[in-house]
């Protein structure tokens, strides 16, 4: 059962980088800069830029975050030591 959980866990943990480089790659090859612009007023919104820096953060925040085992009430393995 344990070895069930860690494997979920693990899976758990690695969706958000997963989703962030494939989110960046595809802002990057499917859109352009300028392509669809709101504009209120003044203010102008461009969807590729907020695109990018949502799925950069994502990305930094993912790789930054530490898979601990012990916080889910898991021992390490042979592998992990």
């Amino acid at each position: 059962m344990e070895s069930w959980l860690r494997s979920l866990t693990r899976i758990h943990h690695y969706t958000y980088p997963i989703v962030a480089v494939c989110g960046l790659l595809a802002t990057v090859t499917l859109s352009e800069p300028g392509a669809h612009v709101a504009a209120v007023g003044p203010v102008r919104f461009d969807p590729f830029y907020a695109s990018l820096v949502a799925f950069g953060a994502l990305l930094l925040l993912s790789v930054t975050d530490a898979y601990d085992p012990s916080d889910y009430g898991l021992g390490s393995s042979d592998g992990e030591e």
